[in-house]
């Protein structure tokens, strides 16, 4: 299609005025985020949780964060379970459109209420983020995209109370301009997201996509997603001369994945995503910049700091510090604890660059030994770096073996590593955790165990681990990386052997 070039231009042209709210915005963070904090918080006085805690009488940040405790899902559960049943004005004033469901750390599912103003607060992160694409890497708009079409994994269900829950595909983000737009620009059709059988799925769209010489940028979420699509495509840079950029996870554990899509098209720039939750839009990338700029105008934030505990302003970060993001947002959620875990890597005017490094809420806890994944992230990093290991594919997660208990290291990799020397270096760096280290001494759990996966070119540990998510009602390509899983039955679903 000859037009590809104006078709960018015009949606650049839909984004340009987030892009310069944006810039203007990051000259003075404070008064942008006070701003949006009582905007918040005057449009949802009326509602339940707002006469709850006394939202009229808030003027200031220091009033909202005297009133409001810092909250987590399960404080929302029953305010959800009303908006379920159809009940209006419970944590918001604008009605909900859907429910998103989103896995939990607690509980199998969480279900985050989406309105009309949530959605506005997401453009004004992704819109910024499309126009410096297509601003600071023009080759990309001189083609088509495929961007990130997941099967379905069923039907799109209501609750008892009618509310929809889970969006069609992420052409909802979009203005109904954008739509039209995108979907001349993209190189496979939205409807292909109905598919739900996943071979299927994988072959009209790599029939669609190597069909498609044009395609000049790719935007996923999982890149393990990426990589399942693209495994057994013979040459890959040869059928897509022109793509120049991929947007994908690539921070936290997404990093461990980033190199099987860098041997499959070693010149095409990855650019890695920012923080992007289901409950609410965190960062942005910018082309030639470290890290990702925080979303200032998208919801009000703060950060605890993971050294002393204490709770910042955005305009009160310090470099190469790390802290957990938490979210006031329009759909609902007031002082949101996410516990991502992100790191101050710069700054652009006053707006933090920030990269994400974990998640603090993803807990395996058998007796008591509370491992979470960014201790075990960190823990394994140091491991395989003392061991020279490089595996394509690993995860921890707690197997019972006979009448003991362990933690067992999942690892897909043909190189030779000294299995007791890993082992014990990791056992050690686990033992930081108190619990952990205490259930050992009980003898509650074993040293860990290490499980070497088989594997072949058509079916990867990473794409078994997909496929189990899947299989769990998870839109695949959104299933984030994880380092640990408190699943039981791993050695089961891989196969190989324990070696140890």
């Amino acid at each position: 299609m000859s037009n590809y070039r104006s078709l960018n231009e015009a949606l650049k042209e839909s984004c340009s005025d987030a892009s310069e709210q944006f810039y203007f915005a990051i000259k003075d963070v404070r008064r942008v985020q006070q701003r949006k904090l009582l905007s918040i918080v005057g449009d949802n006085s009326e509602t339940d949780f707002g006469k709850r805690y006394s939202f009229s009488n808030i003027r200031t940040i220091e009033d909202f964060r005297f009133a409001i405790p810092i909250s987590t899902y399960e404080d929302y559960e029953d305010y959800v379970t009303q908006i379920a049943d159809g009940i209006d004005n419970v944590l918001t004033r604008d009605k909900v459109l859907m429910l998103e469901p989103t896995s939990g750390s607690t509980s199998p599912s969480k279900f985050i209420p989406y309105t009309e103003s949530l959605k506005s607060e997401f453009q004004r992160g992704i819109f910024p983020w499309l126009y410096d694409i297509i601003t600071n890497r023009p080759n990309v708009a001189r083609g088509s995209f495929y961007w990130s079409v997941t099967p379905a994994t069923h039907k799109q269900e209501r609750t008892q109370g009618g509310v929809p829950i889970g969006f069609g595909d992420d052409g909802a983000y979009f203005t109904q301009e954008q739509q039209g737009l995108i979907a001349q620009l993209s190189a496979v059709p939205f409807d292909v997201a109905q598919v739900q059988d996943i071979g299927e799925f994988r072959k009209r769209t790599l029939n669609y996509l190597t069909t498609n010489k044009d395609l000049s940028f790719i935007s996923v979420w999982n890149p393990t997603f990426l990589s399942l699509l693209l495994r057994g495509v013979d040459n890959p840079k040869d059928i897509w001369p022109n793509l120049s950029l991929i947007s994908a996870w690539a921070d936290g554990n997404a990093s461990n994945y980033i190199g099987e899509i860098q041997r499959l098209l070693p010149d095409v720039e990855i650019q890695p995503k920012g923080l992007i939750a289901t409950e609410g839009f965190v960062s942005f990338p910018l082309t030639n910049r470290h890290g990702s700029a925080l979303s200032v105008n998208s919801h009000f934030f703060e950060f605890k700091d993971l050294a002393n505990g204490d709770v910042r302003l955005a305009n009160e970060l310090d470099r190469e510090k790390e802290y957990e993001v938490i979210l006031t947002t329009s759909g609902g959620f007031y002082r949101y604890n996410l516990e991502d875990v992100v790191k101050v890597v710069g700054f652009e005017g006053q707006c933090p660059l920030i990269r994400f490094m974990g998640r603090n809420n993803n807990v395996s806890d058998l007796f008591g030994e509370k491992l979470n994944e960014y201790h075990v992230a960190n823990a394994i990093r140091g491991t395989f770096e003392k061991s020279s290991l490089a595996p394509s594919f690993f995860m921890v997660a707690p197997e019972k073996i006979g009448d003991a208990s362990s933690y067992v290291l999942f690892v897909e990799t043909d190189h030779w590593f000294n299995v007791d020397s890993l082992v014990e270096d990791l056992d050690t760096r686990l033992q930081d955790n108190y619990h952990y280290k205490y259930c050992r001494k009980l003898g509650q759990l074993e040293k860990p165990k290490v499980f070497v996966i088989t594997s072949n070119s058509e079916k990867r540990a990473s794409d078994i681990y997909l496929e189990e998510n899947q299989a769990k009602g998870k839109k695949i390509g959104n299933v984030k990386p994880a380092v640990l899983s408190s699943q039981t039955d791993w050695s089961k679903k891989f196969n190989g052997r324990f070696i140890n």
